[in-house]
């Protein structure tokens, strides 16, 4: 038996299937990730036109059974189609980022409406941003989002001995170690960090904004996310932060 279920949601990916549909993931608000078929969406009068493009907020209406994972979309109506971010090639960059990160480390239909409030507020905020600051926001809201991931970096003190670090102090960051690690636990994994990378990191896990940037710091901060998902989420690498630039 059929259940017919709403929602809101934000479209993170879409594939072609068959001849003329597109299977979607959706995050939605109520019930998570969900994969969603939506049967004659490539076609030219579609009334699923306009809104099932990447990014795009909206309201769906789908049939779900039991007996199958993958759903079928009904009814869809545009909430916030969020143009600013096909104005630029960073901008477009910076959002399929963050939604490739959310496809690839959710599990499918487990809530998590403080994820989707995160999604929906950064797609605004990336919306509204100065070019010179997409770079930078998207490497830093991809930082908050480990925390969602299960695995946020420990900024606060060391994780191997548990030594607070004094905020004068070196900065040493382990990547397997997920974390700082003071002067008497440093080793061959440990990298130095300098104060304004470290500053980033905090403001990131605080959710801050940030106005400003040298471009080796969006650099060092990209290539140190880069290697600590790929450690930490089983050979994680984005395709899409390719295409983001300073």
């Amino acid at each position: 038996m059929a259940h017919i279920l709403k929602t809101r949601g934000i479209v993170l990916r879409t594939y072609p299937f068959k001849e003329s549909s597109l299977l979607c993931s959706i995050f939605s608000e109520k019930f998570g990730r969900l994969k969603i078929n939506a049967k004659g969406a490539r076609r030219p009068k579609s009334k699923f036109c306009g809104t099932l493009e990447p990014f795009i907020h909206s309201e769906v209406i789908y049939y779900k059974r039991e007996t199958k994972d993958v759903y079928t979309l009904s009814e869809a109506v545009v909430i916030e189609n969020f143009p600013n971010l096909r104005t630029s090639p960073n901008r477009l960059a910076g959002a399929e980022a963050i939604c490739e990160f959310i496809d690839r480390t959710t599990v499918v239909e487990e809530p998590n409406p403080p994820l989707y409030a995160e999604l929906l507020g950064f797609l605004r905020k990336l919306s509204a941003a100065e070019e010179e600051i997409v770079g930078l926001w998207t490497i830093l809201a991809l930082f908050k989002l480990l925390r969602f991931a299960g695995v946020e970096p420990n900024l606060k003190h060391c994780v191997r001995c548990r030594k607070v670090i004094p905020v004068d102090s070196k900065i040493n960051f382990s990547i397997p170690a997920g974390g700082l690690v003071c002067e008497d636990d440093l080793d061959e994994s440990t990298v130095r960090l300098n104060k304004e990378v470290y500053e980033y990191l905090l403001h990131a896990q605080k959710g801050l904004l940030i106005e400003g940037v040298e471009p080796g710091v969006f650099w060092t901060l990209r290539e140190l996310f880069e290697a600590y998902i790929y450690h930490h989420l089983n050979g994680l690498f984005l395709k899409t932060l390719n295409f983001l630039k300073y």
